[in-house]
């Protein structure tokens, strides 16, 4: 995973596999955090709050989570 050059402002790029790792990370954050919405509403009996906000949040953590990685691994 050796980032190079690509053009006159000296940005490097990112391959496609990094990508895809951060893609995969993005969807297991997502996926996990609907898996505990769901056993929670089973616990509390809230359905279907939980798994509501257990999908916005595994999204929200995970799209930062992504951000940060692409901002860090272009510098």
């Amino acid at each position: 995973m050796h980032n190079k050059p690509s053009g006159p402002g000296g940005r490097k790029t990112i391959s496609g596999s990094e990508f895809a790792g951060v893609g995969f990370q993005f969807a297991t954050t997502i996926v996990l955090f609907t898996l505990a919405g769901i056993w929670l509403d089973r616990r509390l009996g809230t359905s279907p709050f939980l798994v509501v906000v257990g999908v916005f949040a595994g999204a929200g953590i995970g799209f930062w989570q992504m951000y940060r990685q692409m901002i860090r691994r272009q510098r």
